[in-house]
């Protein structure tokens, strides 16, 4: 069996497993760019310097990294889901469906005051807060709603900027767009602050994708944003 037979086989049959892997690879496309960020900084004081050594050393890493990024990009266009993109069809539950699916609810809640990144896997996870820099803390029972609070925020800090996103093809799906100033073609729109709607039928990383993409263009770095477990139900999901 070849890759594509795999990938085929992937999508057609096991289609929550396409999408997280796609999800896992997008997330790996971010690290790698701000990698290249990093190199470039460091290729440019390196330049500065006349350290001529230096910059042709980045500049290899640079060139190696972005052939990885290349093969990334194929293998997650490869490996789309038919219209699906962020979107999953098995979307978190809210909370009362999960109360009943779980026998002993309080067995799985976590330590609320660790702090976590939007580098980890929220799979099977469930928010409690998150907070950008040393703001305050703000609350939330879903990974919809950290969504649609954070987006409120960053729309109180520059709306221009927001509502370009709408035009951002890296902010938007193959076909349906996430964002936009109208709910037409949006599975579950959520208006924010009367302005602009934002797709609210994501998983909790493909949340976190589009989260990533948002804080980028504002400036904020992915340590910026720290997010904090309410429960992890990753044991009742072990196949």
């Amino acid at each position: 069996m070849n890759l594509d037979q795999v990938l085929y086989t992937l999508k057609t049959e096991f289609p929550n497993k396409a999408i997280d892997l796609s999800e896992s690879l997008e997330l790996i496309k971010e690290v790698l760019n701000d990698t290249m960020n990093s190199i470039n900084h460091k290729s440019n004081d390196a330049f500065t310097k006349r350290d001529f050594a230096a910059r042709r050393q980045y500049d290899d890493m640079a060139v190696f990294i972005h052939d990885y990024e290349q093969q990334i990009d194929q293998f997650v266009a490869n490996l789309s889901v038919e219209a699906i993109d962020l979107v999953n069809e098995d979307n978190d539950t809210d909370e009362e469906t999960e109360k009943n699916k779980i026998p002993n609810y309080a067995d799985y809640m976590v330590d609320s005051n660790v702090e976590h990144t939007l580098y980890e896997n929220f799979t099977h996870k469930r928010p409690f807060a998150f907070r950008i820099n040393e703001k305050k803390l703000i609350e939330v029972k879903t990974w919809q709603e950290m969504l649609k609070k954070t987006a409120e925020l960053l729309l109180s800090i520059d709306s221009e900027k927001f509502l370009a996103f709408e035009h951002m093809p890296g902010m938007n799906g193959k076909k349906n767009k996430y964002i936009s100033t109208k709910q037409e073609g949006i599975r579950k729109p959520q208006l924010i602050l009367d302005k602009v709607y934002i797709e609210t039928h994501m998983s909790g990383n493909g949340i976190r994708n589009i989260l990533l993409k948002m804080l980028k263009a504002y400036g904020f770095k992915a340590t910026d944003y720290k997010v904090y477990f309410r429960a992890d139900y990753t044991e009742l999901n072990q196949e």
